[in-house]
């Protein structure tokens, strides 16, 4: 919501440095990885692990308290904020790399590509905060802006966090539970590990060390390109032999991919098509396939999100099942209109209306939640 609030059009007219900085980042760092590591991870690990629970729940706890300061603080002041997100995710991650390592029942061959993402994001996390630390103390020691902070969190940062956990998810969702030896599985350990450790290192080289730009953007496409690409050719392989599932996860699912492959090769395609001189307020390739890519990554987290609501709702299957679609079929038309500078009202209204459905399926859960602990009824929730 503060993410919405701070894209309207109204507060661009005289955006302040904070404002500028907190539309720019609070969607990936404060909503991608918080919600994947100390949403979806709580949710699913233990069930994938088939062990009992997570490891460190009190590390959970802090690093949500931690979050959730910084998140109010971004606007106000953005070193203090990313800071405070530094150590809420160094939290989380240790919550997932602990439970991962401690306790699990099945051993490392037999686990699901999920897990392998859930890992991945969890060891870029041990990357990315100390040295995004570090750099907020020598910035801030030089008297650096805010505009330097941007600089620094655009690239192989952001489009880590954004890849690893949305290609986890999708994956997830679109394939058969009981395929576990497919291509996505035989796969998944290299790509994904790829994925969540080269890019940072690579990042981290070039901020701090003598890594030239040129071999940077080589890297990157090495260290997080491929292992996509890898990736998607399994997934089209694996989905040959077995038929697409359906249902609002599905479609949740099916629209993020959708978008992120559109986002991935509007990136790489720019430039191929920039020009030298461009005009204030025109449209840019590079910009719109960055904010596919966000809009994706939102609805891979969306499918997870269902798939949870629906494991938990009783008696409302085919309801909520329609309702899920809708609401994908939505958001997905206003991610569509929103990388268009014409069509800026149609989907801020499409979005907006987006944002109020979800009301609906999170409330359904929590009175069911209410009922069942205050009067004992049971039947409205499915217990895990």
């Amino acid at each position: 919501m503060l993410g919405g609030v701070m894209g309207l059009p109204f507060l661009h007219m005289h955006p302040s440095a904070g404002v500028i900085v907190s539309h720019a980042v609070l969607m990936t760092f404060y909503v991608v990885c918080p919600a994947f590591l100390g949403g979806m991870a709580p949710w699913f690990l233990p069930e994938l692990l088939k062990g009992e629970g997570m490891a460190l729940p009190s590390a959970a706890r802090i690093g949500f308290g931690v979050l959730a300061v910084g998140a109010f603080l971004l606007p106000v002041m953005p070193s203090v904020g990313l800071a405070l997100w530094c150590v809420g995710v160094l939290a989380l991650a240790f919550n997932v790399l602990a439970t991962v390592l401690e306790m699990r029942s099945i051993p490392f061959r037999q686990c699901p590509p999920l897990v392998w993402a859930f890992l991945a994001d969890a060891l870029s996390m041990l990357i990315i905060a100390p040295v995004l630390l570090a750099f907020l103390l020598r910035s801030g020691m030089a008297g650096a802006g805010p505009d330097a902070l941007l600089t620094v969190l655009r690239g192989s940062v952001e489009m880590t966090l954004l890849s690893v956990p949305s290609l986890g998810i999708i994956l997830a969702a679109l394939l058969p539970v009981g395929l576990k030896q497919g291509l996505v599985a035989r796969c998944a350990p290299y790509a994904f590990g790829i994925m969540g450790v080269v890019p940072v290192l690579l990042w981290a080289d070039h901020l701090f060390g003598e890594l030239s730009s040129s071999v940077y953007r080589g890297g990157l496409t090495v260290g997080l390109g491929l292992p996509c690409l890898v990736l998607l050719v399994a997934f089209a392989g694996d989905l040959w032999r077995v038929s697409l599932p359906s249902g609002s996860v599905a479609g949740w699912a099916s629209g993020g991919l959708v978008l992120l492959l559109a986002g991935w090769a509007a990136m790489l395609t720019e430039p191929l098509w920039a020009s030298q001189t461009m005009q204030p307020g025109a449209f840019m390739l590079g910009a719109a396939g960055h904010q596919l890519v966000m809009f994706g990554s939102l609805l891979a987290l969306s499918a997870a999100f269902y798939g949870w609501c629906g494991s938990r709702l009783v008696r409302r299957g085919r309801f909520f099942a329609i309702f899920g679609t809708v609401h994908a079929m939505v958001t997905f038309a206003g991610a569509l209109c929103s990388v268009l500078p014409q069509m800026v009202l149609p989907a801020a209204l499409l979005m907006g209306t987006s944002l109020l459905m979800f009301a609906l399926p999170a409330g359904m859960v929590w009175y069911g939640m209410l009922v069942e602990r205050t009067h004992g009824v049971t039947g409205l929730l499915r217990k895990q």
